[in-house]
């Protein structure tokens, strides 16, 4: 299993969204050789998304935010 490089609590923008922000919440499968994680949204946290650590990682389709 690849070492997960995000962690829980991170902050990230869509690059063609940038006004709305995904907070890492869990990390997704574990079977996958790819690391996954579990998005829910700052402002609607009943909306959450799946994503790769590849897509998150990549600068074209989203940016992380600076911790706070």
């Amino acid at each position: 299993m690849k070492k997960r490089r995000i962690d829980l609590g991170a902050r990230f923008v869509k690059v063609d969204e940038p006004r709305m922000v995904w907070i890492v919440a869990a990390n997704g499968s574990e079977t996958t050789p790819v690391p996954h994680y579990v998005l829910v949204r700052e402002d609607a946290r009943n909306r959450r998304r799946t994503l790769s650590e590849a897509v998150l990682l990549d600068r074209s389709f989203y940016r992380q935010l600076a911790e706070r």
